[in-house]
């Protein structure tokens, strides 16, 4: 597979294109622990590819909260925001890779579960927010990324058919979900999906662990 044949890209953003996995692992085991709860070894991987709605809803149900999923949403949103803000960098090589694509008149896209409040900052405070055509997020579809619906939004959004885009993501559910719309993949590889590397390299098209290896002249 040629990365340069395509014309979207889409690119998820916690742990794709920014370093934010600890952050949410920090955030779960500050929410959780107000309550008394001690962070389970599985919430993580359950959560993953849910929009805030959806896993503010399971969290909810799992724990037996007193609480709606507006106000658990807030509380995530009031102790990662000053994280995102301030300590989150992109992953080595993402900035001058998004750039190498822009200077070949390709089309970017974000397609993320964090909120907007979340997303734009980080990539602003990472002086490329404006490299990205558009930006989509899990609330704007009504499934997870096990299913295709965000990339196909995203694509739609770029103007570019499933075929002309390629999806970039890290977690195995995202690939999964990519994969049923039809998109080929490329899996960033790091710590967090270990556990999944030998089911993700088997599914995805390609798979790299550092931005630089895409950058051919």
């Amino acid at each position: 597979m040629n990365l340069n044949d395509f014309d979207g890209y889409i690119f998820d953003l916690d742990g794709t294109l920014i370093d934010s996995s600890n952050a949410w692992y920090r955030v779960d085991d500050i929410f959780l622990s107000s309550y008394g709860i001690d962070t389970p070894d599985d919430y993580d991987r359950e959560i993953a590819g849910m929009s805030f709605e959806m896993a503010a809803k399971y969290t909810i149900d799992r724990f037996n909260l007193k609480c709606t999923v507006n106000e658990v949403i807030k509380e995530w949103n009031d102790i990662v925001r000053d994280i995102f803000e301030t300590e989150i960098s992109l992953f080595e090589g993402a900035e001058e890779y998004l750039r190498y694509l822009k200077s070949k008149g390709k089309r970017l896209s974000v397609a993320t579960v964090n909120n907007l409040e979340l997303t734009i900052p980080v990539l602003e405070n990472n002086k490329v927010l404006d490299l990205f055509d558009n930006i989509t997020t899990a609330a704007e579809v009504t499934r997870p990324k096990g299913f295709p619906d965000i990339y196909i939004k995203a694509a739609k959004k770029l103007r570019i058919s499933v075929s002309k885009c390629v999806v970039f993501e890290d977690i195995l559910q995202g690939i999964k979900g990519a994969k049923k719309g039809g998109f080929k993949t490329v899996a960033v590889m790091c710590k967090e999906n270990i556990h999944y590397r030998d089911e993700i390299i088997s599914l995805c098209n390609r798979y790299i662990t550092n931005y630089k290896e895409l950058i051919v002249d």
